[in-house]
């Protein structure tokens, strides 16, 4: 190779890796928030939000709980409102009814095959099973309200129960096999292979840090908080604000790293990291993200009473 053309080819290299490490780090700086019938993209890079979209799928649209990433690159949402499953395009804004399941439907999580996604139906005692290319329901039967679900890396399950504890349940039938208190009402749950812990959002204003084989369960309180959705990844937590928007979280410095830009009805997170996160192709231009502007007064905190216990209207 001559010296003209090493030059010029290095050059060009470097070229490359300049453009391509912008393009790795957005993919793990958007985080996408469910709010009232609609999901937000909020960029934790510059700390701005944008409205990702509003699905429309008849029986399966108005007031959204959870939502996560499907192996096709979908968002599969939660209607709380239909007690139904949907899924949504962010390319084309296409959305789709995946299946009718059972009462408030709420927290999801994807099954370690990515075959199935399962549901906390979180006005009774079951969750739901759906597979994802014949959109068969099976039911499991912890027997208490469920909330938060995930999967640690072992395909172990485990669900926040009753309010008060998180619980190794069957994958298969839903039946407890272990618990540990929680008592500060639990809500959201993820878990984060880095650290190989588990996170439990707190409606007390917190988290619970909790080893998989259950054995304790650490409270950090957050004052003035109502922690809902959760997601992890390393030492960064992000929370969704009950009603408000996301919240940033750096376990390393025990501190708050960043709040969003208000986000109306915010209620739940998708994972940012493995299973159920967003692809790379996922992840909208910097260009597109619009500070939405919603304004942060006459802000109201709502309780679980008012918020997660109400049967909304659907579309």
């Amino acid at each position: 190779m001559t010296g003209q053309f090493k030059s010029a080819w290095t050059v060009l290299s470097v070229a490359i890796v300049l453009v391509s490490i912008p393009t790795q780090a957005r993919a793990t700086s958007i985080a996408y928030i469910t709010g009232g019938a609609s999901i937000y993209a909020w960029d934790t890079t510059t700390n701005t939000v944008s409205l990702a979209g509003t699905p429309s799928a008849a029986g399966a649209s108005g007031s959204l709980d959870s939502l996560i990433f499907g192996p096709t690159g979908d968002i599969i949402y939660s209607a709380i409102c239909c007690n139904s499953l949907g899924t949504f395009n962010l390319s084309t804004s296409a959305s789709a009814f995946l299946a009718s399941v059972g009462s408030g439907a709420a927290d999801m999580t994807l099954t370690p095959d990515q075959k199935n996604v399962l549901v906390s139906n979180a006005f009774n005692t079951t969750i739901s099973q759906v597979n994802l290319s014949s959109h068969a329901v099976t039911t499991l039967t912890p027997g208490l309200r469920p909330d938060g679900l995930a999967f640690d890396a072992g395909g172990d399950l485990f669900a926040v129960l009753g309010l008060t504890e998180v619980a190794q349940i069957n994958p298969t039938t839903g039946a407890i096999i272990k618990t540990i208190s929680t008592p500060n009402e639990p809500d959201g749950l993820t878990f984060d292979a880095s650290t190989g812990m588990l996170y439990v959002a707190s409606d007390g204003g917190g988290f619970y840090t909790v080893p998989t084989d259950l054995s304790s369960a650490t409270f950090t309180s957050v004052p003035g908080r109502v922690f809902d959705g959760i997601a992890s990844s390393g030492d960064l937590l992000y929370f969704v604000l009950r009603g408000q928007g996301g919240l940033l979280y750096d376990l390393s410095t025990s501190s708050v790293v960043e709040t969003s830009p208000f986000i109306s009805g915010a209620d739940d997170i998708a994972p940012v990291a493995g299973l159920g996160s967003p692809p790379p192709n996922a992840v909208p231009e910097p260009a597109t993200l619009t500070l939405t502007a919603l304004g942060l007064a006459g802000v109201v905190r709502r309780s679980r009473r008012s918020f997660r216990y109400r049967r909304p209207s659907c579309s």
